[in-house]
């Protein structure tokens, strides 16, 4: 037989450590339980903007918003933080690096570093986000469509972002939502893609399996893992599978605007 034991913070009461030690452990069973088969990768937050100090400015600062990240068994969060930029017309990519853990009498430290830098990630580094930026221009997350998410400049490029997901890591849910639309916006579309697209709108995460999953059937080929840019090609296939119809009211129909 079990008992689980809430603490009580009541007036006149002497705190105890039993009771911290139960609020310490909650969330951490909790998450470590809810989170047990996911793969590493990002879990929330992370939004990416650049804010530039004047047109005469020779720099500016990319700004990194808070964010969490399973890394290892273990919730990792962030604060927002502020990296100064100049490196003009380069190809960015924007990092979250993890230190191994050291220990002291009270705590468990692990080292972790936003980091922008010419290259791909190297270990025990999560990509956030890529963009080559032009000086003087915004760093742009207003997509149009899926095809609009990777251009040569000034756009913010989500596509390889590893997003933490059940037995594998995922593509980012902002791509995923934005098919989900596309899809559902095209009264060409098949049950069987609408079906897919309304669990990209309402489940986040999708699981890398179901996508592979559905990829691979939609697009009549065997099974096998697909690369984060294999899968986000794949996804702009299918939307353009559709072209240009008429719909139920006698408009000229295309892919969606968002």
């Amino acid at each position: 037989m079990q008992n689980y034991a809430e603490p009580l913070f009541s007036k006149g009461r002497v705190l105890k450590r039993e009771s911290l030690e139960a609020l310490r452990d909650f969330p951490l069973r909790l998450a470590g339980l809810g989170l047990a088969d996911w793969a590493d990768g990002i879990l929330y937050g992370f939004d990416i903007s650049y804010e530039d100090e004047g047109p005469e400015s020779e720099s500016g600062a990319v700004v990194i918003d808070a964010g969490a990240v399973w890394y290892q068994g273990q919730v990792l969060l962030t604060h927002k933080e502020s990296i100064p930029f100049r490196a003009f017309e380069q190809q960015i990519t924007v990092c979250f690096k993890v230190s191994a853990g050291t220990h002291t009498e009270d705590f468990h430290i692990r080292q972790i570093e936003l980091r922008l830098k010419n290259g791909e990630p190297g270990h025990a580094e999560f990509e956030l986000g890529r963009f080559r930026l032009s000086k003087g221009a915004r760093l742009r997350k207003d997509y149009r469509d899926l095809r609009d998410c990777r251009t040569a400049y000034n756009t913010l490029d989500l596509t390889l972002v590893p997003y933490a997901g059940p037995f594998g890591v995922t593509v980012s849910p902002v791509l995923l939502r934005m098919f989900g639309k596309m899809i559902l916006e095209n009264t060409r579309a098949s049950d069987f893609d609408a079906q897919f697209a309304l669990l990209c709108l309402n489940h986040p995460p999708v699981s890398r399996e179901c996508l592979l999953r559905y990829l691979c059937r939609r697009l009549g080929e065997p099974f096998r893992q697909l690369s984060h840019s294999e899968i986000y090609e794949r996804l702009i296939r299918i939307t353009g599978d559709f072209g240009h119809g008429i719909d139920k009211n006698g408009r000229k129909e295309g892919p969606a605007v968002f």
